[in-house]
């Protein structure tokens, strides 16, 4: 039967997931609980009545404060019964079951336990800032601390082998146990007994939800799996760690993954929208647009008297520039392969690198190029191309045109000013390694693009001509004029790399690669 009263709004706005969980029943089934449109049996009806008076009794507490939101979820962990949080004794309680512990030796079998008492934590959402309670470690580190099992937890930290090296200070709590350490991404911090199990939990909670399927099993493995990260990068040794990067202005149609030599491209899902982006409007955007890439980043850490070793591995070192290329890489595909297509780009919008100590997000916005009215449609039928393409590209030395490309890039991102124009014609120019003799351009397009294209020569001649303009202070086009012009000269750009690419991929890095192509046409 349904609660006779209503459901505070207060109560609804914390979610559905937590719902569902302490009454053991489906997501779709809790969203009709919060409607009251949902038969409860019995004991779920008492299960959701204490719930609902367990959040009045501390809101009124917090509303006492004067801070409703930081006192609400400071309070919320510790509200234990017996051994367990009091969600996951709803739970059992509810006929849930609870997965099987596991681990392969003493302190995963204690994360893992652990994890499986803090997971419904995970599921509230806080308020209007959804990454207020659980990005607030001092609150999981209290939560914790208050946990039956939190003693032999730290002491399984401090008699890891791998840990050793981290804490150079042995206090009497586990506050007072740390360390500093640095990243082979430049960031500096201190990490304590206390806070470690903390932040593992909150960046496997972080990765387990950009990858979408959310569940108890799946933050448990999530959990073991960033634990090994943290062993082998407090051992000293480099790890891959987990990064995603946001690519707008396509879209997955087919399949929900796909393999590929880059990693594992994946389709956003409604849930992964909900939490990578967090922006209603783009949210609504990516109904049917955008994908993203999981693959992984090299990285390391330094500790103690290490702090000052600057001297990293070479593919920690290497790291950046590989996730740089990958993503041109990706980008540069796309646009071969859907070179008639109307978007010019599909390109990177975001960036999050997971790695088990940091207590902040590590999620980067990147200046990308507009929004496409139209995504392009990734479908079963062009895998083979987006497949041969990229085999292209990795066999071939493209050192000749990655200035070509950035360019390009750039003049996507603002096409309706002049600097986006001059970006896409000194694209143009070292595609054929034209330095300051832009006049022969047009005759490189000419013999590249053979078989009756007079218009792209005519548009080559037309740009050299808009070059001398700008240059020389003349240009006064208006702001759609601008644009029409930069994306004629994108799209003249992308045809010429394209015949390169397929006629002469061992010029694309000569220098003297203009007098090659004319001659080719003699």
């Amino acid at each position: 039967m349904p609660l006779k009263e209503p459901i505070p709004n207060f109560v609804k706005a914390m979610g559905h997931r937590v719902v569902s969980y302490i009454l053991n029943i489906s997501e779709p089934e809790a969203r009709q609980v919060l409607q009251q449109q949902y038969k409860l049996s019995p004991k779920q009806k008492d299960t959701l009545a204490s719930y609902i008076q367990l959040c009045r009794q501390m809101r009124a507490v917090a509303v006492s404060q004067g801070d409703i939101e930081q006192s609400f979820f400071h309070r919320l962990p510790h509200v234990l019964h017996g051994n367990h949080h009091i969600f996951t004794v709803w739970h059992m309680q509810n006929d849930g079951r609870l997965v099987d512990v596991k681990g392969t030796d003493s302190l995963s079998k204690c994360l893992a336990a652990l994890a499986v008492d803090l997971y419904p934590l995970f599921l509230v959402k806080a308020g209007t800032r959804p990454h207020l309670f659980y990005r607030a470690s001092g609150y999981l580190s209290a939560a914790i601390s208050h946990l039956p099992n939190s003693k032999q937890l730290y002491r399984q930290i401090l008699e890891d082998l791998s840990f050793e090296r981290i804490f150079e200070a042995i206090g009497n709590s586990p506050s007072e146990t740390y360390g500093h350490y640095a990243d082979s991404n430049g960031r500096r911090g201190t990490i304590t007994l206390s806070s470690l199990p903390a932040a593992i939990m909150i960046n496997s909670y972080d990765l387990m939800r950009i990858r979408g399927p959310v569940s108890l099993e799946i933050f448990v493995d999530t959990v073991l799996e960033m634990l090994e990260i943290a062993r082998s990068v407090a051992d000293g040794e480099v790890a891959q760690i987990p990064l995603f990067v946001g690519f707008r202005n396509a879209a997955l149609n087919d399949f929900d993954e796909l393999e590929t030599k880059w990693g594992t491209l994946r389709r956003y899902t409604p849930a992964i929208a909900e939490y990578v982006l967090q922006i209603p409007s783009q949210m609504a955007k990516r109904k049917d647009s955008g994908f993203m890439l999981e693959s992984g980043f090299a990285y390391a850490v330094n500790s103690g008297d290490l702090l000052d070793d600057d001297d990293w591995p070479d593919e920690v070192q290497e790291a950046e520039n590989e996730k740089a290329s990958t993503e041109l890489n990706i980008t540069l595909c796309m646009a071969m392969c859907f070179l008639s297509e109307s978007s010019p780009f599909v390109a990177p919008e975001w960036v999050w690198r997971l790695d088990p100590f940091s207590l902040e997000s590590a999620k980067e916005w990147v200046d990308t190029v507009q929004e496409a009215e139209y995504p392009l449609e990734i479908t079963n039928a062009v895998l083979d191309d987006l497949e041969n393409w990229s085999l292209r590209l990795e066999d071939t030395d493209s050192r000749g045109v990655r200035i070509a490309f950035s360019r390009l890039f750039c003049a996507a991102r603002q096409p309706d000013k002049l600097d986006g124009l001059l970006d896409s014609i000194l694209a143009l120019k070292n595609l054929f390694a034209a330095g300051s003799d832009i006049k022969r351009v047009a005759d490189g397009v000419g013999a590249l693009v053979s078989g009756g294209h007079d218009d792209a020569v005519a548009l080559a001649k037309e740009l050299q001509e808009d070059w001398e303009l700008i240059l020389s202070g003349e240009a006064w086009w208006d702001g759609e004029e601008v644009r029409e012009k930069t994306f004629a000269c994108i799209s003249l750009c992308l045809t010429c790399l394209h015949h390169i690419y397929l006629k002469f991929p061992t010029l694309i890095s000569d220098p003297n690669r203009l007098e090659h192509i004319i001659a080719s046409k003699s």
